[in-house]
């Protein structure tokens, strides 16, 4: 998968779930697509993506690629950060 993402320039990782399965079946590695994604090819990702209304809009345009713009609030010291997002079809 991640020669796949590096391959194709992907900007950012979004799923509707967490990215990675737990037991991640890696040795050593708890959370290898977090771990691979973010420090090795520096792709932010989200996980627990809302993306129902985004698929639906998508469905009713019968356009599948659309810009995403996101306003992410930093938390100082945090590991993750809430924010914004907004898809532009």
């Amino acid at each position: 998968m991640l020669p796949w993402l590096k391959e194709r320039d992907v900007a950012i990782l979004v799923g509707d779930a967490v990215n990675d399965v737990q037991p991640s079946g890696v040795a050593g590695i708890g959370r290898p697509i977090h771990q691979l994604t973010q420090v090795n090819l520096g792709l932010p990702i989200v996980d627990n993506g809302y993306l129902e209304e985004v698929s639906k809009t998508a469905a009713r345009l019968g356009r599948w690629e659309f810009l995403t713009s996101i306003q992410i609030n930093p938390i100082p010291g945090g590991t993750a950060s809430p924010f914004n997002a907004l898809a532009t079809f």
